[in-house]
């Protein structure tokens, strides 16, 4: 019985780590197309959440590790670089827990991202959470 559940919560999780690998992709959708009554803005805040909140810290943590890196060196990347990308990794999961919960509500006008760029899957560098403007 254990090892049925075990093998049934590690496909549930494989599932829900391809899904918010699937659906994190930066929207190919054009600028201003919402859809009726802003349903595609919708749909994208909610797949921006679960990426952000299933896999945010896994993929920011390296990703800001390998650009601080690339900017001041190793050392500085090994050290300074792990500690933001595990701050930015927290905030980021916040944010998917933020935009998960508010998904039917528009940030100000429109369904934009709270966080630049709106993925971990982008290979745009994530700026420091609080240098972010807040929609």
């Amino acid at each position: 019985m254990r090892t049925v559940m075990r093998r049934v919560l590690l496909g549930g999780l494989t599932l829900l780590v391809s899904v918010a690998v699937a659906w994190g992709a930066e929207s190919a959708a054009e600028e201003g197309s919402p859809g009726p009554n802003g349903t595609a803005g919708a749909w994208e805040k909610v797949e921006r959440g679960v990426s952000n909140l299933t896999v945010g810290f896994v993929l920011e943590v390296p990703k800001t590790v390998a650009a601080e890196s690339e900017t001041h060196g190793p050392a500085f990347g090994l050290t300074a670089g792990l500690i933001k990308g595990m701050g930015l990794g927290v905030g980021r999961t916040l944010v998917g827990v933020y935009e998960l919960l508010t998904f039917p509500f528009p940030n100000g006008s429109d369904y934009g991202p709270v966080l630049e760029p709106g993925t971990p899957f982008s290979t745009a560098r994530t700026e420091r959470f609080f240098d972010t403007p807040i929609r």
